[in-house]
């Protein structure tokens, strides 16, 4: 199932994953989990992930606090820092866009809003990561909604095997549709 959905993401040429990525950050910012968020937790793209520019330049242009992890390696844990423009970020951990340590960094209980990557997602908001569980370590502190971005592919009939430490998302968003879990 990984390795199937692996290959597709490999597949996806660039203007593809732009035009998908585009259609499904649009209908992010429609959402009332969008509006309605002051604080927003949000992430860079890896590999053939969801693009998040849009929202981003969005969540700017309508004054919300706009916050990208970073992998700590003590720990290991993410920690978020603000960022208030693309040139603040630089490859960091696995090679991801991260902003530099020792700025503004937010609690994820402090947080109007999450969003979250992941390869695949199942109807009940389960959510497969690349295994290491940052994202999972997190997320249990979370008061908001945690919202993931997914291409419609990724969305699984079947239940994904889960863990107990395993984390779901309340809804996913596709270039398709709103899953509200």
């Amino acid at each position: 199932m990984r390795k199937d959905l692996l290959a597709r993401r490999g597949r996806l040429g660039f203007e593809e994953v732009y035009g998908l990525s585009l259609r499904i950050q649009r209908r992010f910012v429609a959402t009332e989990e969008f509006r309605s968020a002051k604080k927003l937790a949000l992430y860079s793209s890896f590999r053939n992930e969801v693009l998040t520019d849009e929202i981003f330049l969005r969540a700017l242009e309508e004054k919300k606090e706009v916050y990208f992890p970073r992998v700590i390696k003590e720990g290991p844990h993410l920690a978020f820092y603000r960022v208030n423009g693309k040139e603040e970020l630089s490859p960091g951990s696995y090679n991801i866009l991260e902003p530099p340590r020792g700025g503004f960094e937010a609690l994820m209980e402090e947080f109007d809003c999450a969003i979250v990557p992941g390869v695949a997602f199942d109807a009940m908001g389960g959510r497969l990561g690349y295994g290491r569980g940052y994202y999972d370590r997190i997320l249990v502190r979370a008061k908001c909604p945690t919202v993931a971005l997914a291409f419609s592919f990724q969305i699984l009939s079947e239940p994904l095997p889960s863990e107990v430490h395993d984390v779901r998302v309340d809804s996913i968003v596709t270039e398709k549709r709103v899953f509200r879990i």
